[in-house]
Protein backbone atom coordinates (compact mmCIF):
# COMPACT_ATOMS: atom_id res chain seq x y z
CA UNK A 1 0.00 0.00 0.00
CA UNK A 2 1.33 3.41 -0.92
CA UNK A 3 2.19 5.74 1.92
CA UNK A 4 3.00 9.39 1.96
CA UNK A 5 6.54 10.67 2.06
CA UNK A 6 7.88 10.85 5.63
CA UNK A 7 9.31 14.32 5.04
CA UNK A 8 5.85 15.75 4.52
CA UNK A 9 3.69 16.88 7.44
CA UNK A 10 0.89 14.67 8.61
CA UNK A 11 -1.88 16.79 7.10
CA UNK A 12 -0.13 17.27 3.73
CA UNK A 13 -2.07 14.39 2.20
CA UNK A 14 -5.42 16.15 2.50
CA UNK A 15 -4.78 18.92 -0.09
CA UNK A 16 -3.42 16.30 -2.51
CA UNK A 17 -6.67 14.33 -2.39
CA UNK A 18 -8.78 17.47 -2.67
CA UNK A 19 -6.70 18.72 -5.60
CA UNK A 20 -7.00 15.36 -7.35
CA UNK A 21 -10.77 15.19 -6.89
CA UNK A 22 -11.25 18.79 -8.02
CA UNK A 23 -9.11 18.49 -11.16
CA UNK A 24 -9.99 14.95 -12.30
CA UNK A 25 -13.55 14.07 -13.38
CA UNK A 26 -15.45 11.75 -11.06
CA UNK A 27 -15.90 9.16 -13.80
CA UNK A 28 -12.13 8.77 -14.15
CA UNK A 29 -11.63 8.63 -10.39
CA UNK A 30 -14.32 5.97 -10.00
CA UNK A 31 -12.83 3.96 -12.88
CA UNK A 32 -9.37 4.09 -11.28
CA UNK A 33 -10.72 2.86 -7.95
CA UNK A 34 -12.85 0.09 -9.44
CA UNK A 35 -10.09 -1.11 -11.73
CA UNK A 36 -7.50 -0.90 -8.95
CA UNK A 37 -7.47 -4.65 -8.10
CA UNK A 38 -7.26 -5.63 -11.77
CA UNK A 39 -4.47 -3.12 -12.42
CA UNK A 40 -2.61 -4.49 -9.40
CA UNK A 41 -2.97 -8.03 -10.77
CA UNK A 42 -1.65 -6.92 -14.16
CA UNK A 43 1.29 -5.26 -12.44
CA UNK A 44 2.12 -8.46 -10.58
CA UNK A 45 1.91 -10.43 -13.82
CA UNK A 46 4.16 -7.93 -15.60
CA UNK A 47 6.68 -8.06 -12.75
CA UNK A 48 6.73 -11.86 -12.87
CA UNK A 49 7.29 -11.95 -16.63
CA UNK A 50 10.00 -9.27 -16.41
CA UNK A 51 11.81 -11.08 -13.55
CA UNK A 52 11.37 -8.11 -11.19
CA UNK A 53 10.06 -10.39 -8.42
CA UNK A 54 11.88 -13.28 -6.71
CA UNK A 55 13.25 -15.72 -9.27
CA UNK A 56 11.07 -18.66 -8.22
CA UNK A 57 7.90 -16.78 -9.24
CA UNK A 58 9.17 -16.50 -12.81
CA UNK A 59 10.23 -20.16 -12.89
CA UNK A 60 6.77 -21.14 -11.64
CA UNK A 61 5.27 -19.08 -14.47
CA UNK A 62 7.39 -20.99 -17.00
CA UNK A 63 6.33 -24.30 -15.43
CA UNK A 64 2.68 -23.23 -15.55
CA UNK A 65 3.07 -22.36 -19.23
CA UNK A 66 4.50 -25.80 -20.03
CA UNK A 67 1.69 -27.44 -18.06
CA UNK A 68 -0.84 -25.41 -20.03
CA UNK A 69 0.73 -26.38 -23.35
CA UNK A 70 1.10 -30.10 -22.57
CA UNK A 71 -2.02 -30.74 -20.48
CA UNK A 72 -4.54 -28.40 -22.08
CA UNK A 73 -6.24 -31.08 -24.19
CA UNK A 74 -6.41 -33.52 -21.26
CA UNK A 75 -7.78 -30.85 -18.94
CA UNK A 76 -10.45 -29.70 -21.37
CA UNK A 77 -11.50 -33.27 -22.16
CA UNK A 78 -11.72 -34.70 -18.65
CA UNK A 79 -11.23 -32.01 -15.97
CA UNK A 80 -13.00 -28.91 -17.31
CA UNK A 81 -15.98 -28.98 -14.85
CA UNK A 82 -13.67 -29.71 -11.92
CA UNK A 83 -11.40 -26.85 -12.99
CA UNK A 84 -14.28 -24.38 -13.03
CA UNK A 85 -15.40 -25.58 -9.59
CA UNK A 86 -11.87 -25.28 -8.21
CA UNK A 87 -11.48 -21.72 -9.55
CA UNK A 88 -14.87 -20.73 -8.10
CA UNK A 89 -14.06 -22.11 -4.65
CA UNK A 90 -10.63 -20.46 -4.59
CA UNK A 91 -12.06 -17.10 -5.66
CA UNK A 92 -14.75 -17.28 -2.96
CA UNK A 93 -12.20 -18.27 -0.35
CA UNK A 94 -9.67 -15.56 -1.22
CA UNK A 95 -12.16 -12.71 -1.79
CA UNK A 96 -12.90 -10.86 1.46
CA UNK A 97 -16.49 -10.61 2.53
CA UNK A 98 -18.13 -7.29 1.84
CA UNK A 99 -19.87 -5.53 4.65
CA UNK A 100 -22.86 -3.29 4.24
CA UNK A 101 -21.87 -0.27 2.19
CA UNK A 102 -18.74 0.19 0.15
CA UNK A 103 -15.57 1.34 1.95
CA UNK A 104 -14.59 4.99 1.47
CA UNK A 105 -11.97 5.92 -1.09
CA UNK A 106 -8.75 7.08 0.51
CA UNK A 107 -5.66 8.75 -0.86
CA UNK A 108 -3.76 5.51 -0.34
CA UNK A 109 -6.08 3.73 -2.78
CA UNK A 110 -5.51 6.35 -5.46
CA UNK A 111 -1.76 6.40 -4.86
CA UNK A 112 -1.55 2.62 -5.07
CA UNK A 113 -3.50 2.53 -8.35
CA UNK A 114 -1.46 5.33 -9.93
CA UNK A 115 1.77 3.68 -8.77
CA UNK A 116 0.65 0.39 -10.32
CA UNK A 117 -0.07 2.16 -13.61
CA UNK A 118 3.34 3.87 -13.61
CA UNK A 119 5.15 0.59 -12.90
CA UNK A 120 3.07 -1.23 -15.50
CA UNK A 121 3.93 1.37 -18.13
CA UNK A 122 7.64 1.15 -17.29
CA UNK A 123 7.61 -2.66 -17.62
CA UNK A 124 5.96 -2.71 -21.05
CA UNK A 125 8.44 -3.76 -23.76
CA UNK A 126 9.26 -1.23 -26.45
CA UNK A 127 9.15 -2.10 -30.15
CA UNK A 128 12.72 -1.74 -31.52
CA UNK A 129 11.61 -0.84 -35.04
CA UNK A 130 8.81 0.98 -36.84
CA UNK A 131 6.51 -0.45 -39.48
CA UNK A 132 6.38 1.22 -42.88
CA UNK A 133 6.05 0.24 -46.52
CA UNK A 134 9.63 -1.01 -46.79
CA UNK A 135 9.32 -3.10 -43.62
CA UNK A 136 6.12 -4.64 -45.03
CA UNK A 137 7.93 -5.82 -48.16
CA UNK A 138 10.77 -7.20 -46.04
CA UNK A 139 8.29 -9.05 -43.80
CA UNK A 140 6.58 -10.62 -46.81
CA UNK A 141 9.95 -11.75 -48.20
CA UNK A 142 11.06 -13.25 -44.87
CA UNK A 143 7.73 -15.09 -44.40
CA UNK A 144 7.90 -16.50 -47.94
CA UNK A 145 11.45 -17.80 -47.43
CA UNK A 146 10.74 -19.31 -43.99
CA UNK A 147 7.43 -20.93 -44.95
CA UNK A 148 8.96 -24.22 -46.17
CA UNK A 149 11.23 -24.62 -43.10
CA UNK A 150 8.20 -23.84 -40.92
CA UNK A 151 6.20 -26.68 -42.50
CA UNK A 152 9.10 -29.10 -42.01
CA UNK A 153 9.53 -28.13 -38.34
CA UNK A 154 5.80 -28.42 -37.56
CA UNK A 155 5.75 -31.82 -39.27
CA UNK A 156 8.63 -33.14 -37.16
CA UNK A 157 7.82 -31.45 -33.83
CA UNK A 158 4.37 -31.18 -32.26
CA UNK A 159 2.76 -27.79 -31.85
CA UNK A 160 2.59 -28.24 -28.07
CA UNK A 161 6.36 -28.37 -27.81
CA UNK A 162 6.78 -25.47 -30.24
CA UNK A 163 4.36 -23.30 -28.27
CA UNK A 164 6.12 -24.28 -25.06
CA UNK A 165 9.53 -23.32 -26.46
CA UNK A 166 8.22 -20.03 -27.85
CA UNK A 167 6.56 -19.15 -24.54
CA UNK A 168 9.70 -20.04 -22.61
CA UNK A 169 11.77 -17.72 -24.79
CA UNK A 170 9.31 -14.86 -24.26
CA UNK A 171 8.97 -15.42 -20.51
CA UNK A 172 12.73 -15.71 -19.97
CA UNK A 173 13.75 -12.92 -22.34
CA UNK A 174 14.26 -10.40 -19.52
CA UNK A 175 15.77 -12.86 -17.08
CA UNK A 176 19.23 -11.90 -15.78
CA UNK A 177 20.84 -15.08 -17.06
CA UNK A 178 19.40 -14.68 -20.56
CA UNK A 179 20.54 -11.05 -20.67
CA UNK A 180 24.05 -12.13 -19.65
CA UNK A 181 23.98 -14.87 -22.30
CA UNK A 182 22.91 -12.45 -25.03
CA UNK A 183 25.58 -9.93 -24.06
CA UNK A 184 28.24 -12.64 -24.06
CA UNK A 185 27.22 -13.92 -27.48
CA UNK A 186 26.95 -10.42 -28.94
CA UNK A 187 30.51 -9.64 -27.88
CA UNK A 188 31.69 -12.29 -30.34
CA UNK A 189 32.49 -10.78 -33.74
CA UNK A 190 31.81 -14.13 -35.46
CA UNK A 191 28.33 -14.31 -33.95
CA UNK A 192 27.50 -10.73 -35.00
CA UNK A 193 28.84 -11.38 -38.50
CA UNK A 194 26.66 -14.51 -38.81
CA UNK A 195 23.54 -12.66 -37.65
CA UNK A 196 24.16 -9.77 -40.06
CA UNK A 197 24.79 -12.11 -42.99
CA UNK A 198 21.68 -14.20 -42.27
CA UNK A 199 19.45 -11.14 -42.00
CA UNK A 200 20.94 -9.63 -45.14
CA UNK A 201 20.11 -12.75 -47.13
CA UNK A 202 16.61 -13.05 -45.67
CA UNK A 203 15.65 -9.40 -46.12
CA UNK A 204 17.48 -8.85 -49.40
CA UNK A 205 19.16 -5.71 -48.07
CA UNK A 206 22.92 -5.22 -48.36
CA UNK A 207 25.00 -4.83 -45.26
CA UNK A 208 25.68 -1.19 -44.31
CA UNK A 209 29.18 0.20 -44.56
CA UNK A 210 30.83 0.10 -41.11
CA UNK A 211 31.51 3.52 -39.61
CA UNK A 212 33.44 4.63 -36.57
CA UNK A 213 31.17 5.90 -33.81
CA UNK A 214 32.42 8.93 -31.90
CA UNK A 215 29.45 9.46 -29.61
CA UNK A 216 29.93 10.19 -25.97
CA UNK A 217 29.61 7.16 -23.75
CA UNK A 218 28.48 9.02 -20.66
CA UNK A 219 25.86 7.36 -18.49
CA UNK A 220 22.63 9.30 -18.09
CA UNK A 221 19.43 8.69 -16.26
CA UNK A 222 16.48 7.35 -18.18
CA UNK A 223 14.47 10.21 -19.64
CA UNK A 224 10.96 10.16 -21.05
CA UNK A 225 9.12 13.08 -22.58
CA UNK A 226 5.68 13.77 -23.99
CA UNK A 227 4.23 16.76 -25.82
CA UNK A 228 0.77 18.14 -25.05
CA UNK A 229 -1.24 20.57 -27.18
CA UNK A 230 -3.26 22.95 -25.01
CA UNK A 231 -6.27 24.45 -26.79
CA UNK A 232 -8.36 27.36 -25.49
CA UNK A 233 -11.47 28.66 -27.27
CA UNK A 234 -12.05 32.42 -27.37
CA UNK A 235 -15.77 33.20 -27.76
CA UNK A 236 -17.35 36.55 -28.61
CA UNK A 237 -20.80 37.92 -29.40
CA UNK A 238 -21.82 40.90 -31.51
CA UNK A 239 -23.90 43.59 -29.80
CA UNK A 240 -25.39 46.61 -31.52
CA UNK A 241 -23.36 49.65 -30.66
CA UNK A 242 -20.65 47.60 -28.95
CA UNK A 243 -19.31 45.51 -31.86
CA UNK A 244 -17.65 42.20 -30.96
CA UNK A 245 -17.14 41.75 -27.21
CA UNK A 246 -16.59 38.94 -24.74
CA UNK A 247 -19.91 39.76 -23.02
CA UNK A 248 -21.96 36.60 -23.61
CA UNK A 249 -25.37 35.50 -22.43
CA UNK A 250 -25.51 33.82 -19.02
CA UNK A 251 -26.96 30.60 -20.47
CA UNK A 252 -24.30 30.04 -23.14
CA UNK A 253 -20.65 29.10 -23.19
CA UNK A 254 -18.10 31.15 -21.25
CA UNK A 255 -15.88 33.66 -23.01
CA UNK A 256 -12.87 31.34 -22.57
CA UNK A 257 -13.54 27.61 -22.57
CA UNK A 258 -12.13 24.22 -23.53
CA UNK A 259 -13.26 21.95 -26.35
CA UNK A 260 -15.91 20.53 -23.99
CA UNK A 261 -17.18 24.09 -23.23
CA UNK A 262 -15.79 24.04 -19.69
CA UNK A 263 -14.54 27.41 -18.38
CA UNK A 264 -10.77 27.84 -18.48
CA UNK A 265 -8.49 30.80 -17.81
CA UNK A 266 -7.40 32.92 -20.78
CA UNK A 267 -4.03 32.20 -22.39
CA UNK A 268 -2.38 35.09 -20.55
CA UNK A 269 -3.30 33.43 -17.23
CA UNK A 270 -2.85 29.78 -18.21
CA UNK A 271 -0.57 27.87 -15.83
CA UNK A 272 1.09 24.52 -16.32
CA UNK A 273 0.73 21.68 -13.80
CA UNK A 274 3.25 21.68 -11.01
CA UNK A 275 6.24 19.38 -10.86
CA UNK A 276 5.40 15.97 -9.43
CA UNK A 277 7.57 13.30 -7.82
CA UNK A 278 6.54 9.65 -7.61
CA UNK A 279 8.45 6.98 -5.69
CA UNK A 280 7.91 3.44 -6.99
CA UNK A 281 9.55 0.18 -6.04
CA UNK A 282 12.07 -1.37 -8.41
CA UNK A 283 11.44 -4.94 -7.26
CA UNK A 284 14.96 -5.25 -5.80
CA UNK A 285 14.44 -3.59 -2.44
CA UNK A 286 15.14 -0.10 -3.74
CA UNK A 287 13.07 2.72 -5.18
CA UNK A 288 12.87 4.72 -8.36
CA UNK A 289 12.28 8.45 -8.15
CA UNK A 290 10.30 9.64 -11.16
CA UNK A 291 10.21 13.42 -11.49
CA UNK A 292 7.94 15.06 -14.07
CA UNK A 293 8.66 18.69 -14.98
CA UNK A 294 6.46 20.82 -17.24
CA UNK A 295 7.63 23.60 -19.54
CA UNK A 296 6.33 25.47 -22.55
CA UNK A 297 7.90 24.23 -25.77
CA UNK A 298 6.60 27.20 -27.76
CA UNK A 299 7.29 30.79 -26.78
CA UNK A 300 3.89 32.16 -27.81
CA UNK A 301 0.29 31.12 -28.27
CA UNK A 302 -0.87 30.43 -31.83
CA UNK A 303 -4.27 30.67 -33.51
CA UNK A 304 -5.60 27.86 -35.72
CA UNK A 305 -6.26 29.24 -39.21
CA UNK A 306 -7.64 27.27 -42.13
CA UNK A 307 -8.25 28.90 -45.46
CA UNK A 308 -10.37 27.43 -48.24
CA UNK A 309 -8.68 24.43 -49.85
CA UNK A 310 -5.74 24.38 -47.43
CA UNK A 311 -4.77 22.58 -44.25
CA UNK A 312 -4.89 23.95 -40.74
CA UNK A 313 -1.92 26.13 -39.79
CA UNK A 314 -1.07 27.62 -36.43
CA UNK A 315 -0.32 31.33 -36.74
CA UNK A 316 1.28 33.38 -33.98
CA UNK A 317 -0.77 36.45 -33.10
CA UNK A 318 -0.75 38.92 -30.20
CA UNK A 319 -2.95 37.92 -27.31
CA UNK A 320 -6.21 39.88 -27.00
CA UNK A 321 -6.41 42.53 -24.29
CA UNK A 322 -9.61 43.85 -22.73
CA UNK A 323 -10.80 47.20 -23.96
CA UNK A 324 -9.74 50.05 -21.77
CA UNK A 325 -6.12 48.96 -21.31
CA UNK A 326 -4.80 51.73 -23.50
CA UNK A 327 -2.39 53.20 -20.93
CA UNK A 328 -0.96 49.76 -20.24
CA UNK A 329 -0.02 49.23 -23.87
CA UNK A 330 2.41 51.55 -25.56
CA UNK A 331 2.09 52.78 -29.10
CA UNK A 332 5.11 50.70 -30.06
CA UNK A 333 3.33 47.56 -28.84
CA UNK A 334 0.30 48.39 -30.95
CA UNK A 335 2.36 49.00 -34.09
CA UNK A 336 4.43 45.88 -33.39
CA UNK A 337 1.25 43.82 -33.09
CA UNK A 338 -0.07 45.23 -36.37
CA UNK A 339 3.20 44.33 -38.10
CA UNK A 340 3.03 40.77 -36.73
CA UNK A 341 -0.56 40.38 -37.90
CA UNK A 342 0.25 41.67 -41.39
CA UNK A 343 3.24 39.34 -41.68
CA UNK A 344 1.24 36.32 -40.56
CA UNK A 345 -1.66 37.16 -42.86
CA UNK A 346 0.69 37.42 -45.85
CA UNK A 347 2.40 34.17 -44.91
CA UNK A 348 5.79 35.91 -44.82
CA UNK A 349 6.29 35.63 -41.09
CA UNK A 350 8.33 32.95 -39.39
CA UNK A 351 5.65 32.11 -36.82
CA UNK A 352 3.43 29.97 -39.05
CA UNK A 353 3.46 26.25 -38.32
CA UNK A 354 1.56 23.32 -39.68
CA UNK A 355 -0.89 21.79 -37.25
CA UNK A 356 0.92 19.12 -35.22
CA UNK A 357 -2.23 17.06 -34.67
CA UNK A 358 -3.64 14.69 -37.23
CA UNK A 359 -6.77 16.73 -37.76
CA UNK A 360 -9.42 15.92 -40.29
CA UNK A 361 -10.16 18.80 -42.62
CA UNK A 362 -13.84 17.91 -42.59
CA UNK A 363 -13.97 18.48 -38.83
CA UNK A 364 -11.99 21.74 -38.88
CA UNK A 365 -14.15 24.56 -40.26
CA UNK A 366 -12.75 27.27 -42.47
CA UNK A 367 -11.71 30.49 -40.75
CA UNK A 368 -10.93 34.06 -41.68
CA UNK A 369 -7.29 35.30 -41.67
CA UNK A 370 -7.51 35.91 -37.91
CA UNK A 371 -8.82 32.41 -37.16
CA UNK A 372 -12.43 33.41 -36.42
CA UNK A 373 -15.34 31.08 -37.18
CA UNK A 374 -18.67 32.93 -37.37
CA UNK A 375 -22.06 31.50 -36.42
CA UNK A 376 -25.65 32.53 -35.91
CA UNK A 377 -27.33 33.41 -32.63
CA UNK A 378 -27.20 29.73 -31.52
CA UNK A 379 -23.55 29.15 -32.53
CA UNK A 380 -24.68 27.16 -35.57
CA UNK A 381 -24.39 27.54 -39.37
CA UNK A 382 -20.69 28.25 -39.07
CA UNK A 383 -18.71 29.93 -41.82
CA UNK A 384 -15.50 31.86 -42.35
CA UNK A 385 -17.26 35.14 -43.16
CA UNK A 386 -19.24 37.45 -40.93
CA UNK A 387 -22.17 39.55 -41.97
CA UNK A 388 -25.93 39.52 -41.75
CA UNK A 389 -27.19 36.85 -39.36
CA UNK A 390 -23.76 36.24 -37.80
CA UNK A 391 -23.87 37.18 -34.14
CA UNK A 392 -21.30 34.81 -32.61
CA UNK A 393 -17.75 33.84 -33.36
CA UNK A 394 -14.90 31.84 -31.84
CA UNK A 395 -11.29 30.97 -32.52
CA UNK A 396 -8.84 28.47 -31.08
CA UNK A 397 -5.66 29.44 -29.28
CA UNK A 398 -3.09 26.65 -29.05
CA UNK A 399 0.28 26.17 -27.43
CA UNK A 400 2.50 23.12 -27.07
CA UNK A 401 3.93 22.14 -23.70
CA UNK A 402 6.39 19.37 -22.96
CA UNK A 403 6.74 17.27 -19.83
CA UNK A 404 10.08 15.60 -19.13
CA UNK A 405 10.26 12.65 -16.77
CA UNK A 406 13.59 11.71 -15.24
CA UNK A 407 14.14 8.42 -13.44
CA UNK A 408 16.67 8.13 -10.64
CA UNK A 409 17.49 5.14 -8.47
CA UNK A 410 17.27 5.98 -4.76
CA UNK A 411 17.51 4.00 -1.59
CA UNK A 412 14.83 2.06 0.21
CA UNK A 413 11.91 3.87 1.77
CA UNK A 414 8.23 4.63 1.41
CA UNK A 415 6.61 4.70 -2.00
CA UNK A 416 3.83 6.93 -3.23
CA UNK A 417 3.19 10.36 -4.68
CA UNK A 418 4.93 13.36 -3.20
CA UNK A 419 2.91 16.53 -2.92
CA UNK A 420 3.12 18.65 -6.04
CA UNK A 421 5.09 21.87 -5.92
CA UNK A 422 2.92 24.11 -8.03
CA UNK A 423 5.15 26.85 -9.31
CA UNK A 424 3.97 30.01 -11.02
CA UNK A 425 4.30 29.07 -14.69
CA UNK A 426 1.86 31.67 -15.96
CA UNK A 427 2.29 32.18 -19.64
CA UNK A 428 2.76 35.94 -19.80
CA UNK A 429 3.05 35.78 -23.53
CA UNK A 430 2.66 39.47 -24.14
CA UNK A 431 5.16 40.44 -21.47
CA UNK A 432 7.65 37.78 -22.55
CA UNK A 433 7.35 38.77 -26.17
CA UNK A 434 7.96 42.41 -25.28
CA UNK A 435 11.02 41.51 -23.23
CA UNK A 436 12.40 39.21 -25.91
CA UNK A 437 11.81 41.72 -28.69
CA UNK A 438 13.03 44.76 -26.78
CA UNK A 439 16.39 44.65 -28.49
CA UNK A 440 15.19 43.42 -31.89
CA UNK A 441 15.96 45.54 -34.99
CA UNK A 442 12.26 45.76 -35.91
CA UNK A 443 11.38 47.23 -32.52
CA UNK A 444 14.26 49.70 -32.69
CA UNK A 445 13.15 50.90 -36.12
CA UNK A 446 9.59 51.36 -34.88
CA UNK A 447 10.81 53.40 -31.91
CA UNK A 448 12.98 55.60 -34.13
CA UNK A 449 10.09 56.18 -36.56
CA UNK A 450 7.72 57.17 -33.75
CA UNK A 451 10.34 59.44 -32.19
CA UNK A 452 10.89 61.23 -35.50
CA UNK A 453 7.14 61.71 -35.90
CA UNK A 454 6.87 63.20 -32.42
CA UNK A 455 9.90 65.48 -32.90
CA UNK A 456 9.09 66.79 -36.39
CA UNK A 457 5.96 68.81 -35.37
CA UNK A 458 7.77 70.47 -32.47
CA UNK A 459 10.79 71.38 -34.61
CA UNK A 460 8.61 72.82 -37.39
CA UNK A 461 6.79 75.03 -34.91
Amino acid sequence: MATQDPSLPGNAAVPVLLDFLSSVPYQLTAALVRLGPHISALRQLAEVTSWSTPWYDSWLAIAAWWALCLLLELTVQYLLPATFLFVYVVSKWTTPRRTSGSPPITEQNLQATITDLVVLQSLLPSIPFEFNESSLSVSVRVCAILYIPYLIITHCVSLRVLFGIAGTILLSWRAPWTQALRKTLWKSAWFRWGVYQAWSRLSGRPLPVPTVSTRDLTVEHERNSARFLFMVYENQRWWMGLDWTAALLPSERPSWCSASLQPVPPPSAMTLPGDSVVYVGDGKGGREKRTAKWAWEEAEWRVCVRREGSAVVRVEKPLPTPKGEGPGESQVDKVDGKVRESQNADGSGEDVQEDDGQNNNDEDPETDPDGWVFGDNKWENRSAKGGIGKYTRYRRWTRVAIVNETVEVVGAGDVGIEQQTRHNSTSHSRESSVDNDRGSPLRQRLKNALNRQSISPSSSS
